[in-house]
């Protein structure tokens, strides 16, 4: 259960978009082909680095890896000047500088920058090898792709709002109800 298809990742992306929808979110879907592996997720947020202060637009894309058979989350971060962050300053933008049992060597291992498959273009990205590891310790989740980003998500500063979690149950029923009494984004 740990890996997925195409066809899955397709399917678990457009149940992400409609909660995105209906929780007025962002995240949105690029098509370069309809050929396997040529579309993906993308959400983009700012943050203020707090060393700096300076204004750093991020944007993730969630992709499918046809090698490992999981989603990859691929980031480009950069300065308010449109220059990108370096590897080492990722690090200390997220939650990496805090946590201090990280080595250079550990997070070469956890993040690193790779070529995007989609776009060619180098982005960081969370190393997959240990994805369906992770994804099959949550053998129930009725979304993978949301499991994926509520776990690995928040070491890039990438938090959903906890109505994704509330609009996801059953086999991909969503609570049309309880939208109303969430809380705004």
């Amino acid at each position: 259960m740990s890996c997925m298809s195409w066809a899955d990742f397709c399917q678990e992306s457009q149940e992400l978009l409609e909660m995105s929808r209906r929780l007025i979110d962002t995240w949105s879907w690029e098509e370069k082909t309809s050929d396997e592996g040529q579309s993906y997720l993308v959400y983009k947020q700012k943050l203020s680095d707090p060393l700096t202060q300076d204004l750093i637009q991020i944007e993730y894309n969630i992709v499918y890896s046809i090698s490992y058979q999981v989603p990859i989350m691929y980031f480009q971060a950069h300065h308010s000047d449109g220059k990108m962050l370096s590897l080492e300053s990722v690090w200390q933008l997220f939650l990496f500088q805090k946590d201090s049992q990280y080595s250079r060597e550990d997070m070469l291992s956890i993040l690193t920058q790779m070529e995007h498959p989609v776009l060619f273009k180098p982005y960081m990205c969370l190393h997959p090898c240990r994805t369906a590891e992770i994804l099959e310790q949550m053998p129930h989740s009725k979304n993978r792709i949301l499991t994926f980003i509520s776990i690995m998500g928040p070491y890039l500063q990438l938090n959903l709002d906890n109505g994704y979690g509330l609009l996801c149950r059953g086999e991909g029923e969503y609570l049309s109800d309880d939208v109303k009494n969430l809380p705004t984004v």
